[in-house]
């Protein structure tokens, strides 16, 4: 027997160490209610558990910028509700002024709703904001850049990767003109007799003519008339069409203040083959003295305009820019228009001096004829920058990009209807139908979008319930099991400090043999 060393008494107080060791542990897994409280429980299993951890929480915040996006889009559709709401009142008024049983006067009441709508229109299209982001301006849509000044891009379906896309002006869009085939010979302070009076028409609008009215007179009520039937009436010193340069506001002609001696121009101030210009006299005196002795006879004047020309550009191999060989090209005025299949559209407005055309205008009772303009190759870059990028994931590049159109009476193109006569009455609703149309695409878009949100925030909610129930499995603990171990370490501890006990005392037993 030794008393230098207590060997049972070390062994048991091993033995008492890791039990104690084992209890302290069971204890903290029962009272926190993890089984992984540090990395020395499971190095592995603590680095993915907080891995999961970070994903959940990214997760959460995801399902709130999803929430998020649906309410932008609710904002949105509920400012293009209204909008929709107002075309129908434009449509319903549009119905009601093409009906020829309506005077000047009651047209010019139509009119004037009509531009209120749209400024109304306008005015809820700059002011439909989330955060102070506007909605419906055209600030969420795609940008579309263009090495020409002036260019308009109306749509670019999502479908059209970036990239560069060339379109080629052969001739510019045209106004409708009308010009007198002669000088106006009334002089400054001459005035009109009774055999003179009579009604001059501009589309179906009477502008009368009455005694004693002088050529300032005269002329103000046939600019005032033009005027209110979408157009413009001025007078020109010299008919010199090789300066006639088409796309500015006098149709590439230099108005001049002296009405004597000068010719009458009359324009619309849109372009394009739906333009219409219809000139009747009933006295054959004042349609001599104004120089338009054509509008007192038969039919009177008919003038239209006509529609931009273009193609698809091609490079030095003869390869389009941009588009594929299926695409198709259309124009409708100032607008053209690339459809392709499924549904992919590219839609650009380009000013009417885009090729630098000439008209000439020599056939006043006719149509103008393009001549001499250089083609002009417009490249459209179109980026994704613009659109709303709604990140709906945990991790990089997990969005739902939203496009939203602009909507304001340019783009719906009503913003320069007229109603003052029938025909232009006529035009303004196949324009209200077009604009429902454009709108109605817009809201079932937006719809789309609000739907797949939906199904976005149901798939979070299953991810983050699987993703929960991982991480439960792995860093949770099994209470029951757990309960086991420390019910076992506590009998082992206590065994083991009573052998200790007992292993303190065998050296004691040496004293009998020392008696």
């Amino acid at each position: 027997m030794r008393i230098g060393t207590n060997v049972a008494a070390i062994i048991a107080n091993n033995s008492l160490q890791k039990s104690q060791n084992n209890l302290s542990t069971s204890i903290e897994r029962l009272s926190s209610g993890y089984k992984i409280n540090g990395s020395k429980d499971d190095a592995a299993g603590c680095a993915i558990s907080e891995r999961m951890r970070v994903q959940l929480r990214g997760l959460d915040q995801a399902e709130n910028n999803t929430a998020d996006g649906i309410s932008v889009i609710s904002t949105a559709e509920g400012a293009i509700n209204e909008i929709q709401n107002m075309l129908a009142r434009m449509k319903e008024l549009s119905v009601q002024a093409a009906n020829d049983v309506n005077s000047d006067e009651e047209r010019a009441a139509i009119q004037d709703e009509i531009v209120q709508i749209n400024k109304e229109i306008d005015r809820i299209s700059a002011e439909t904001e989330f955060n102070t982001q506007p909605l419906i301006n055209g600030n969420l849509s795609r940008r579309v850049y263009s090495d020409l000044q002036g260019v308009k891009q109306l749509s670019v379906s999502d479908n059209y990767t970036a990239g560069i896309y060339g379109i080629t002006v052969t001739q510019d869009a045209r106004q409708a003109v009308a010009i007198g085939s002669g000088a106006i010979t009334m002089s400054a302070t001459a005035a009109i007799t009774e055999e003179q009076a009579g009604t001059i028409k501009i589309n179906g609008y009477s502008i009368d003519i009455s005694e004693g009215d002088t050529l300032d007179n005269v002329m103000g009520k046939i600019i005032d008339g033009v005027n209110k039937t979408g157009g413009s009436a001025f007078t020109v010193a010299s008919l010199n069409n090789d300066t006639a340069v088409n796309g500015t506001e006098y149709a590439g002609y230099e108005p001049t203040g002296n009405y004597a001696g000068s010719t009458l121009v009359i324009m619309t101030n849109q372009y394009g083959s739906d333009q219409k210009i219809n000139i009747t006299c009933t006295n054959d005196q004042l349609a001599g003295l104004l120089g338009i002795p054509q509008a007192a006879v038969d039919e009177g004047i008919t003038v239209e305009g006509s529609d931009v020309k273009a193609e698809i550009a091609s490079d030095a191999q003869g390869v389009r820019v941009g588009f594929a060989d299926s695409a198709i090209l259309s124009t409708k005025g100032t607008i053209i228009t690339v459809t392709d299949v499924n549904n992919k559209e590219f839609s650009l407005d380009v000013p009417g001096n885009a090729a630098g055309t000439v008209f000439d205008d020599s056939n006043n009772n006719g149509q103008s004829t393009g001549s001499a303009g250089t083609a002009r190759t417009i490249n459209q870059e179109v980026t994704d920058v613009g659109t709303m990028s709604i990140h709906v994931g945990a991790n990089q590049d997990q969005v739902i990009i939203i496009d939203i159109p602009e909507i304001t009476t340019y783009s719906l193109k009503t913003e320069n209807m007229n109603v003052m006569t029938q025909y232009t009455a006529s035009q303004a609703i196949s324009i209200v139908d077009d604009a429902i149309s454009k709108v109605n695409e817009i809201r079932s878009r937006l719809g789309a979008y609000e739907n797949r949100l939906d199904h976005t925030t149901n798939n979070l909610d299953v991810s983050n319930e699987n993703l929960t129930k991982s991480l439960s499995a792995m860093i949770d603990t099994d209470m029951a099991e757990e309960m086991t171990t420390y019910t076992s370490e506590t009998v082992l501890t206590q065994a083991a400090t009573s052998i200790l006990s007992q292993a303190n005392e065998r050296p004691a037993e040496v004293l009998q043999l020392l008696q």
